[in-house]
């Protein structure tokens, strides 16, 4: 696990991260069985020293009352003077992280003036030869209480997914400590308090219960690392159908309250009103559960975030109880970790993928019997017939890949620098894709080839949809398109831009510029009826009918190019160039193609 963050970055086939999840989950897990605030604290601050391989790690709680901060557990400190440190909340980098802004690092705390600094805590500092420090703040219901911290006596910038890792460690640290505290203030409630033994009693139970939930979800999140089991005990145990909202409010899953019951019976998704932008908003910005509205329309938002990343939201109906809302934020706090493992799988997946694709385009040479096996988890037979699909999104890019990637017969999925290459193997997938991207506002260029009649080819048909959503992205065209329609004319348009990227501009449509000059200036349409001529082979009968006019029209039209253009236009040899130019003019120039 440590192996992970020596400097080296994380493993990019995911399995890196998905062994650092693993060692978050271990860490959640031992937490959640501690009672005592003190065992909490210390297996806090050892498991951070341990998977960050630290100097020394410690943990402050705030004095809200005092307006300070003040270190409770250290691990790695050797000064007595810093194990005690006791300093006004907004001061130094502890007292700066005890506020709860972000997490916050230093290279050379001593030199670094952008730190409000105490004499009194420096010369603390520098007895202890601390350098660099990083902390990230502990929150429980949006209130802040506390900050986890890292020091080392030399210098050290610790990366993004090492401030990632504190943070996720201190997201489940505080929840541990707020239950470790819960849990022991309700137990000296009941032994002190006797005129408030029931209520004590009460809350002890509840601590109790939200304690063997969070065991529950971690048995769930290890047996099986997905969101499904995740929502499906979350519903269960709070006896309403819960949804799993992705970060921009779109539903991903639901889960009933009581699958297979009377009441509820399996094959039924439950109902529950999606909640306004507004309230996801106000949950995300709270940080904890929210209730929306009232009356049986009331619905319950909860954020789900791991360090500074929105990951969704989890949405539930007729909830009230506090304690019930607590459960919800757990079940968001855990929900996080399973959306992450499913995130480190499909990033193994995809690398998977593309490793196959770029195997395939680079045609090294590989054995029918090793490629067939590669190609059979996505079952994929090495003389199935399929098609190639380059996409160029134009914008929003994981949204585009998730789309694509959940079609019905995509089989391999990846990018390639800026395009995102599909291979398909179900007709339907166009039509699919067309729909699915106009529905969700996604706009695209792209170009598909095939069927071919074995993967072996898929170099010539990348190619060829290459080379169309070259043609389409210098015309400025939008949509999804055959590339078999584009034809040469995408080589030609593909060697024109090189010839423009180096310095020698080739303008294609010159045949037909006076043509085009003439429509501009009178509002005609020479130019589209010159283009309908050639595609339906010179027919005046077929043209007429294209363009829904009368033959005469269309004589006098053709008259007006003739006279443009002057004679010999749609003769050879100068149709082959006049023709060529009004292919270019009408892939560049052209209506967009139809999403539906």
């Amino acid at each position: 696990m440590v192996d992970t963050l020596d400097g080296s970055g994380t493993d990019e086939t995911g399995h890196g991260r998905e062994a650092l999840l693993r060692a978050l989950l271990d860490t959640a897990a031992e937490l959640s069985s501690l009672q005592d605030v003190e065992s909490v604290l210390q297996s806090i601050v050892r498991r951070t020293r341990h998977l960050l391989r630290s100097d020394m790690a410690y943990i402050s709680l705030n004095d809200h009352a005092a307006g300070e901060t003040y270190i409770r557990q250290s691990d790695g400190v050797t000064t007595q003077e810093y194990r005690t440190l006791r300093m006004p909340i907004g001061y130094g980098i502890l007292g700066r992280v005890a506020t709860g802004v972000a997490p916050y690092q230093t290279t050379d705390y001593l030199r670094d003036e952008s730190i409000p600094h105490l004499d009194s805590i420096d010369e603390i500092v520098a007895g202890e030869g601390v350098l660099t420090i990083m902390g990230v703040p502990l929150l429980v219901g949006g209130q802040v209480i506390g900050a986890l911290m890292v020091a080392e006596r030399s210098h050290r910038v610790f990366s993004p997914e090492e401030i990632d890792v504190a943070d996720s460690l201190g997201t489940h640290a505080a929840v541990a400590l707020d239950n470790a505290e819960r849990y022991t203030r309700a137990l000296h409630d009941a032994e002190q308090l006797s005129r408030e033994h029931e209520r004590s009693q009460e809350e002890l139970v509840s601590r109790t219960q939200l304690m063997d939930f969070d065991a529950e979800l971690l048995h769930e999140i290890n047996r099986a690392p997905t969101e499904d089991g995740v929502l499906t005990l979350t519903a269960r145990t709070l006896g309403a159908p819960v949804a799993l909202l992705s970060e921009t409010g779109e539903q991903i899953a639901v889960a009933a309250a009581r699958p297979g019951h009377p009441d509820d019976p399996a094959g039924r998704t439950p109902t529950i009103p999606p909640p306004e932008p507004a309230a996801l908003e106000a949950a995300t910005a709270e940080g904890r559960a929210l209730r929306i509205g009232e009356g049986p329309d009331a619905v319950v938002v909860a954020p789900i975030r791991s360090g500074h990343d929105a990951l969704g939201h989890l949405v539930t109906c007729g909830v009230e109880d506090p304690a019930e809302l607590q459960l919800l934020d757990h079940a968001a706090a855990h929900m996080a970790l399973a959306l992450q493992f499913v995130r480190a799988e499909e990033d193994a997946q995809h690398r998977q993928q593309l490793d196959v694709i770029e195997d395939l385009l680079a045609e090294r040479p590989i054995s029918d019997h090793r490629l067939a096996r590669r190609l059979q988890r996505w079952r994929l037979g090495l003389h199935d017939p399929i098609h190639v699909a380059v996409i160029l999104p134009a914008q929003d890019t994981d949204a585009v890949r998730r789309l694509l990637r959940g079609l019905p017969g995509s089989r391999l999925a990846a990018p390639l620098g800026d395009q995102l290459c599909v291979i398909f193997d179900d007709e339907r997938w166009v039509a699919s894709a067309r729909r699915q991207a106009s529905e969700q506002g996604l706009g695209i260029q792209g170009a598909w080839s095939g069927p071919m009649p074995s993967i072996r080819h898929l170099p010539k048909h990348h190619r060829i949809a290459r080379l169309a959503v070259t043609a389409m992205r210098l015309g400025g065209r939008q949509g999804l398109v055959d590339a078999a329609d584009v034809g040469v004319v995408g080589a030609v348009l593909h060697a024109a831009s090189q010839a423009e990227a180096q310095g020698d501009p080739i303008d294609l449509t010159a045949p037909i510029a006076a043509l085009v000059s003439h429509d501009a200036e009178r509002g005609t349409e020479l130019v589209r009826t010159a283009a309908t001529f050639f595609e339906t082979d010179r027919r005046i009968d077929r043209t007429a009918e294209a363009l829904f006019l009368h033959r005469s029209t269309v004589k006098q039209r053709l008259q007006s190019i003739r006279r443009i253009l002057r004679e010999g236009w749609d003769h050879a040899p100068r149709s082959l160039d006049v023709h060529l130019a009004l292919r270019v003019w009408s892939l560049t120039h052209g209506p967009e193609t139809d999403a539906d």
